[in-house]
């Protein structure tokens, strides 16, 4: 009944951010790519072994490393309860098949009397003296003038060059549609109970306060995906936004 009640409890809450450390014969790991398979959401642990991580009940958690064997571990109701999570990884081991080579016996000055020579023909010129006092012939562009560079009416077998003004635009162009994107899809990621109940923003003033942490390259990092920065980010910008509304 205790389990019951207690998985009854938890599962109220969909999602809970838990705090985790990576360990191997006791010395902390970092470096770890950790994914969660159901959100395919991941990041990756700092120098200490240390990471954080939106998870909710039954989701997979995926822990690789080049130097250890994958791990992956299923988030259960005591996960959820205390909000702490130790992983152990076990070092891998790379064994190498042997090779065989055939036709050497062994003696190098015998083998390499045996290499084929090369067959390819050589090259048919050659460079004189006099040929280095050559002048060469004059830059049809000038010594400072540059080619246009532009759109041109396109013709049949060409091929245009692009535009630096025209590109700039461009990325202007997405980098706006990035910001405007940005609320919608940092609320999808994180979940908007994340907002309410632990930042205490309220739901009209999520953009406001998205807003307000600009200065810190949120932005930036969300699309790097680096959610630990991203979480840190919104903890002490809500300080002090709540105590600028105060």
């Amino acid at each position: 009944m205790l389990v019951f009640f207690a998985m009854k409890g938890f599962s109220q809450e969909k999602y809970a951010l838990i705090s985790g450390k990576i360990i191997s014969s006791n010395n902390s790991v970092g470096n770890v790519h950790i994914v969660n398979q159901n959100t395919k959401l991941g990041t990756v642990s700092n120098d200490n072994g240390e990471f954080e991580m939106i998870v909710s009940l039954n989701d997979i958690l995926f822990f690789s490393s080049i130097e250890y064997e994958i791990k992956e571990i299923k988030i259960t109701v005591n996960f959820l309860k205390y909000k702490k999570i130790v992983v152990e990884l076990i070092p891998s081991v790379n064994e190498l098949n042997e090779v065989f080579v055939e036709g050497l016996t062994g003696n190098l000055n015998y083998d390499i009397k045996k290499v084929q020579k090369d067959t390819l023909p050589k090259h048919s010129f050659f460079l004189k003296p006099g040929d280095l006092k050559k002048s060469l012939p004059p830059d049809l562009h000038g010594s400072k003038k540059a080619p246009y560079v532009g759109f041109f009416p396109p013709i049949p077998g060409s091929v245009s060059l692009p535009d630096a003004g025209y590109e700039a635009e461009q990325r202007l162009k997405r980098e706006i549609a990035r910001k405007k994107q940005f609320p919608s899809k940092i609320i999808k990621q994180f979940g908007l109970v994340y907002f309410t109940d632990k930042l205490h923003i309220p739901e009209e003033k999520i953009d406001h306060f998205l807003a307000y942490c600009e200065d810190r390259n949120i932005i930036a990092a969300f699309y790097k995906n680096n959610l630990l920065e991203v979480i840190q980010i919104l903890r002490e910008e809500s300080k002090s936004y709540h105590e600028i509304k105060e």
